[in-house]
């Protein structure tokens, strides 16, 4: 055991809390892409539009000598920060340009937020319609009120609202699942790699040396990426759940924003995140282990089996990544369900003529146990577990080959 100095120790945490205090600004940046890229800016074709002139680094202006009417001026500053937007886009794709041809640890942290985050998009897009029948059963606390199942509420949905019931609240919840998923992944391997960077220095071995983790390991690595990400992006979840509940009441992501903070207060955007922030921790936790634990399990099995006759790096196929994926989400959604029907009956608390009943989590639990019986917990179990099977086994595989496109490896 080799001898560890109070140096060594402080310098270990420095870099821990020089590595937390990157996520905020990486979260900025992921939210600047989704909604540049949501909402495309064209500045050189405003400034003809309103009859001004473009200058040369390609905002509008309007010609000295001309005194514009006050109609003119608005025209003329809302091009003005169409061509300032442009600019910042343009700042942005011209650093990420560089920063992806690096192979640098800052670049390799960028990537692997992008390929969460494309992996959370994907996945949770191609679920959807299970995510909408979930939500209303967890929020109204009853199965639906069509009889038949899954398939008769899907159909229901479909005659009254048509395809774009399937995907109502959708954006908000690809606005959050991006950066939650980016995060998650994200600090998840930062988490693993300090571990296995303590574990060295512990037991003394070089750094080019392999050391496992254990499951317990990525459990704990896996649950605290699990509440942190949850707590950056909290609000849009909360936007998310009033989106698909209220589809006519608000008509996009910052109507609702603005909703919840005129009916709610700013409080209400974090109602509900003491139970999401308890169940993030085993959820996440056991998704992550249950996955991984078995995935190098697995490709150790692969591997034995063909080392006599092939050198080549093992990869499994792709079916059985799904597999893996949708048994890790079956088994963490289970777990931490209950305390997903606790967050989103706070989130609807006191909006749109919602009564105030419950004062903390712990009153939620209990009030709902006593009212409605402990089968209330586990209220739209069945269809977030259709969703999450999937889901999370889609969001795996989008996520491994992220992976291999971007050049990435995980410890």
């Amino acid at each position: 055991m080799p001898f560890i100095t109070r140096r060594t120790i402080k310098s270990s945490k420095t870099e821990t809390l020089s590595r937390c205090r990157r996520i905020p600004q990486l979260v900025i940046l992921l939210l600047l892409l989704i909604a540049i890229a949501l909402s495309p800016v064209t500045a050189s074709n405003d400034c003809a539009t309103v009859g001004v002139e473009q200058s040369k680094d390609g905002s509008c202006v309007a010609p000295s000598e001309q005194q514009q009417p006050i109609g003119d001026a608005t025209a003329t500053t809302a091009s003005t920060t169409a061509g300032m937007l442009k600019r910042i886009k343009d700042s942005i794709v011209k650093h990420l340009s560089g920063a992806w041809r690096s192979s640098s640890a800052s670049a390799d942290q960028l990537k692997f937020l992008i390929a969460g985050a494309i992996a959370g998009i994907v996945s949770r897009t191609a679920v959807s319609p299970l995510e909408v029948i979930a939500t209303a059963q967890m929020v109204t606390g009853g199965s639906g009120s069509n009889k038949g199942g899954l398939a008769n509420e899907l159909r229901a949905l479909f005659a009254a609202e048509g395809v774009r019931g399937f995907f109502k609240g959708n954006g908000a919840n690809c606005l959050k699942v991006a950066p939650t998923r980016g995060i998650q992944f994200f600090a998840f391997e930062q988490f693993k790699s300090k571990l296995v960077d303590w574990k060295r220095d512990w037991a003394g071995v070089n750094d080019d040396d392999d050391v496992a983790l254990t499951p317990v390991e990525r459990l704990v690595a896996g649950g605290f990426a699990g509440m942190i990400a949850s707590s950056c992006v909290y609000p849009l979840e909360v936007v998310k759940t009033m989106l698909t509940m209220y589809p006519g009441k608000y008509p996009g992501i910052v109507a609702a924003f603005r909703g919840v903070v005129t009916e709610a207060g700013y409080k209400g955007l974090y109602q509900g995140l003491a139970p999401t922030l308890v169940a993030m921790f085993p959820y996440v936790g056991m998704e992550f282990m249950i996955y991984e634990t078995a995935k190098i399990a697995l490709e150790k099995m692969f591997d034995a089996g063909k080392k006599a006759t092939d050198d080549s790096e093992v990869s499994l196929p792709v079916i059985v990544s799904l597999g893996l994926g949708a048994v890790a989400g079956a088994v963490a959604q289970t777990s931490a369900h209950p305390f997903d029907v606790v967050r989103k009956r706070l989130q609807v608390q006191g909006i749109n003529g919602n009564p105030v009943l419950y004062k903390s989590t712990m009153e939620c639990f209990v009030g709902l146990a006593g009212k409605e019986g402990y089968g209330a917990l586990y209220k739209g179990l069945g269809p977030a577990c259709v969703a999450t099977i999937p889901g999370t086994g889609i969001a795996y595989i989008t996520y491994e080959f992220m992976k291999n496109v971007l050049g990435l490896s995980s410890v």
